[in-house]
């Protein structure tokens, strides 16, 4: 049965988070239109090749839809030059969220990122010029923000400037997921290596979130009851080692102060506003995954 809230648009849908949230849409009755810019065979996929960084292409993608969950841009910092990644990110974010005004869509949807609020943190920046993260206190919540250390982070940022004031001008919701390190169930396997040196996975207090969870979070900011431009950390309810998240603190970070209690191995990326904005709870963890830790 089609869902109620119409077509939705995926961008990014070739992508890790993307063909999720296409699976998980259309489980959930949603009738969604997919497109990705590299797309071999795209036909046979059923993917809609186009370059959002056109913005007829981005209007096009858009056009018969109720909704966008806009999950396309380069991924990280690193990947391309500073100046590239954030022309293109910036590029393709302002493109579909002026052209879901300009077509009174219902919804936006969009992957912000987890770096806006300071990551990598005791790390240098992966991209020139950049700065090392800043961890300021434990467990990181939306009040970190902002505080990039990469080109990819200013890119998240300034694309989350410019959806609050779309958002005002247009009466529509949008709902920024800042998504922590995305992992499929397979990933989990690799886990084991980082528990013997806490510092390999120091630069986002080991934080990660499961695929299936960033899906669903894709769903629930699509039938969320909210207005203006919302911004939430999506990640998963715990850290990826195996020793007691104080205990990671008081060893690698020990003069960061530690804000609120927290759960014996509880993610110190705080998802309560994401609970209450959205209704989000992981339900995934890589301790389902591995017997032996």
């Amino acid at each position: 049965m089609a869902n109620s809230l119409g077509r939705v648009c995926v961008t990014g849908a070739t992508g890790k988070a993307g063909r999720a949230a296409v699976a998980h849409l259309r489980e959930h009755g949603y009738e969604v239109i997919a497109t990705d810019v590299a797309v071999s065979d795209a036909r046979a996929q059923g993917v809609l090749a186009a370059d959002l960084t056109d913005y007829g292409q981005a209007t096009e993608v858009l056009r018969g839809t109720a909704a966008v969950v806009h999950l396309a841009n380069i991924p990280a910092p690193g990947l391309m030059t500073p100046a590239v990644t954030f022309n293109a990110n910036v590029s393709m974010n302002f493109n579909i969220f002026h052209a879901a005004a300009a077509l009174d869509l219902t919804k936006v949807v969009w992957a912000s990122s987890e770096t806006t609020l300071g990551l990598p943190f005791g790390g240098g920046p992966e991209q020139e010029p950049g700065a090392p993260g800043e961890l300021r206190y434990a467990p990181v919540d939306e009040d970190h923000f902002p505080y990039p250390s990469t080109t990819y982070a200013l890119s998240k940022i300034a694309s989350e400037a410019i959806a609050e004031q779309i958002s005002r001008w247009s009466g529509i919701p949008f709902v920024g997921l800042r998504i922590s390190n995305i992992m499929e169930p397979h990933d989990y396997q690799r886990f084991p290596s980082y528990w013997p040196d806490p510092h390999s996975r120091k630069w986002n207090t080991w934080g990660y979130v499961d695929v299936r969870d960033v899906a669903a979070a894709c769903r629930l900011g699509l039938e969320a009851d909210v207005t203006g431009s919302n911004n939430v950390i999506i990640a998963a309810a715990d850290t990826v080692m195996n020793r007691p998240s104080r205990a990671l603190l008081d060893e690698v970070f020990p003069d960061v102060p530690l804000t609120r209690e927290i759960a014996e191995f509880g993610s110190l990326l705080a998802i309560d506003r994401a609970k209450q904005v959205i209704g989000y709870e992981p339900r995934h963890s890589w301790r389902d995954e591995i017997q032996d830790r």
